[in-house]
């Protein structure tokens, strides 16, 4: 799958995927939802069913490699397959180190 932007005479610009223009109907997932093919299978039907056609979901760089040097990403190869055969692109949130790691801003249920 190819993706670009392109800029029209109007110069306005547009998301095009393979060659044609592309409209993005997206839901966002849980945090976690991308963690589990299994879970995801459950799942998958009811986006196609909401007329979805790209999935927004999260993983975090443990889950790929949980221990220094030992990577898995067989779990994340069987979710992106599940997409592919209910036919929906996903767009990764990719989380590099722990998310939110430096946030520092206080909520009220942490003063108490």
């Amino acid at each position: 799958m190819a993706s670009k932007i392109e800029k029209l005479s109007s110069g306005k610009h547009q998301l095009v995927v393979d060659g044609e223009p592309y409209l993005m109907r997206p839901a966002e997932l849980n945090n976690s939802s991308f963690s589990s093919a299994e879970y995801m299978d459950t799942v998958w039907p009811r986006l196609v069913d909401y007329n979805i056609n790209t999935v927004l979901g999260s993983i975090a760089w443990e889950q790929i490699e949980p221990e220094e040097g030992k990577f898995e990403f067989e779990e994340l190869d069987k979710v992106l397959s599940g997409a592919r055969k209910h036919g929906l692109k996903v767009v990764l949130l990719w989380f590099g180190a722990h998310k939110n790691g430096e946030y520092k801003v206080r909520t009220c249920y942490c003063e108490h």
